[in-house]
């Protein structure tokens, strides 16, 4: 019989059961972090295919109905007295099959981030659209967490990337928008990004609406320093106003469109 050690405990790697050769030593997994609103789980089915996508493209072998994951979610907030809450679904990979983990954190975006609006700092890491993580919630999320963190040192609140072409690309947590001359500009998916939930729900609003236009495309730093009004968005927060970038401020008192797409996306 063969041992490991795992939190100071010798345990046998019969009673270890994740995988330590994919899922646990090299990160290959995939996750999603939903939000909780007065009990409701938001957006789930738009997590769901989010999810199946990414297993599908890193080719681990899930078993897992959306209707399973709804249940095993309502089990979980029930059995943890949940209210308000950002769920968390883990997928590791573990030989041919998996390990689902759930876990849950505070949500912590307050009214006062909303009010001041974020404050980025730009990474030195650059986002390569031609990874096999690239445009997935990988496990493997050192890069963005150090260079969140790396921000926060210097009193930021979200990095952004740019890519290996130096396009903007996205946030550590979060994908882009900027408005110029009363145009929505957000990078295309070529880019390198996630293609976020909240995003997703802004272009259908967006094209849906004869009065406001939208370009995706490539964007240098300085078309997005030139901005009339920057926004972040994530299924968490939301939409959250961007009121500087490194040394460029920007006055959320004339963020007339961002106001609106926040009222349309309460909406839906």
């Amino acid at each position: 019989m063969e041992y490991i050690i795992s939190n100071n405990k010798f345990i046998s790697s019969d009673e270890f059961k994740l995988d330590i050769a994919d899922g646990l030593l090299y990160g290959y997994g995939v996750f999603e972090t939903i939000l909780l609103k007065d009990k409701k789980i938001i957006y789930l089915e738009e997590h769901y295919d989010r999810l199946i996508e990414a297993i599908e493209r890193l080719k681990i072998n899930v078993d897992l109905s959306f209707s399973k994951l709804n249940l095993y979610l309502d089990l979980y907030i029930k059995k943890n007295s949940l209210e308000n809450s950002v769920l968390r679904v883990t997928i590791l990979k573990n030989a041919d099959s998996f390990d689902m983990f759930v876990t849950h954190r505070e949500n912590k975006y307050k009214s006062s981030h909303y009010r001041d609006g974020f404050k980025m700092e730009i990474s030195e890491f650059k986002r390569n659209p031609h990874s096999i993580t690239s445009g997935i919630k990988s496990v493997n999320y050192l890069e963005n967490i150090y260079a969140l963190r790396e921000a926060k040192e210097v009193g930021g609140d979200e990095v952004l990337f740019l890519n290996c072409k130096n396009y903007i690309s996205e946030g550590a947590t979060s994908n882009i928008f900027f408005i110029k001359d009363g145009v929505i500009h957000t990078p295309t998916k070529e880019c390198g990004l996630l293609k976020g939930i909240i995003r997703g729900k802004l272009i259908n609003i967006i094209e849906q609406n004869k009065h406001l236009i939208l370009k995706k495309g490539f964007f240098t730093l300085k078309d997005l320093l030139g901005a009339d009004e920057v926004f972040l968005t994530n299924s968490v927060m939301g939409i959250m106003p961007v009121s500087k970038i490194h040394h460029t401020t920007y006055n959320l008192k004339k963020y007339h469109i961002t106001d609106l797409l926040v009222e349309e996306l309460s909406k839906n």
